[in-house]
């Protein structure tokens, strides 16, 4: 079995929200707060500033993709992979990614709200590798 085999639809929309979960005013509070961090970061910040134009749109987009990724609302249709290619991301890129989403998520929503948020974020760095080639 690969690890492309493991990814999740992200468009179907799934159940609602269960108590003690995130809501969608922590998401968006969750994805304003990394791309802040992210963006002072001497790594990562270069190329999200050289790719992302419009900030309150990408805020938009990335909202819709966690709310569907974690909540499943199916608000996200879009492909991460593909938006994610020609940008010379290296394995360093993602699990720096990886190091700041999993800290600005235990800050930002504390446990246990985070976990569903890391355990998406690693599964999605691994995903995005492994359709890069830096896993074979």
């Amino acid at each position: 079995m690969t690890e492309k085999k493991n990814l999740l639809p992200l468009t179907e929309a799934r159940g609602t929200p269960g108590e003690g979960l995130a809501d969608e005013a922590d998401i968006r509070r969750l994805v304003v707060t990394f791309y802040d961090v992210a963006r002072g970061d001497g790594l990562l910040g270069p190329i999200f500033d050289a790719k992302i134009g419009d900030w309150d749109a990408h805020y938009d987009t990335m909202c819709d993709f966690w709310s569907s990724a974690v909540l499943k609302t199916g608000r996200y249709s879009g492909r991460p992979a593909s938006a994610h290619f020609g940008l010379g991301l290296t394995e360093a890129h993602f699990e720096r990614w990886l190091s700041l989403w999993e800290r600005v998520a235990r800050q930002e929503l504390g446990d246990p709200k985070a976990e569903p948020f890391v355990d998406m974020g690693r599964r999605m760095a691994r995903a995005m590798m492994n359709v890069s080639g830096m896993l074979n």
